[in-house]
């Protein structure tokens, strides 16, 4: 890890183009989830609901950590482009609670809690559909790019 400061107050040097080919919901990765979003602008919230199969897991019978936590940025990301703009994850803390078998359906939602500037904050949680048990739950923060 590089110990040197990051400037975060100018947008990074990228150009937002949505060419479906995201791992997480874009339709034309053939090895991606492809997940389908549902939008609630009451609540400023994006959602998702799946089950991943046995491919998706770290130790036996348990989904990847990492997986569940790219699931989680996915939604918080959603949640700020489609009610804030375009934007960058600049951090991301993840909590877990409790380990998910595959094939076990679970709702992800995320949610845009608050704006300074071009700063958005996010939270997002994955709970399981069988039961209502929270398995991990998530805080960000995205800096919004600015106008191309």
């Amino acid at each position: 890890m590089s110990s040197s400061p990051k400037n975060t107050s100018s947008s990074p040097d990228i150009t937002p183009l949505d060419d479906q080919y995201c791992f997480v919901c874009g339709r034309d990765n053939p090895r991606g989830l492809k997940i389908k979003v549902t939008y609630f602008p009451e609540d400023m919230a994006a959602e998702t609901e799946l089950a991943l199969s046995r491919e998706f897991q770290g130790w036996a019978e348990v989904i990847h950590g990492g997986i569940l936590a790219t699931l989680l940025d996915e939604m918080m990301a959603h949640a700020v482009w489609h009610f804030a703009g375009p934007g960058v994850t600049l951090s991301m803390e993840v909590r877990f609670y409790h380990p998910l078998k595959p094939g076990e359906a679970i709702r992800v939602r995320g949610v845009l809690t608050s704006a300074n500037g071009r700063r958005r904050a996010a939270e997002a949680e994955i709970i399981r559909s069988r039961d209502g048990r929270k398995i991990a739950s998530a805080k960000s923060r995205f800096l919004l790019l600015e106008n191309r």
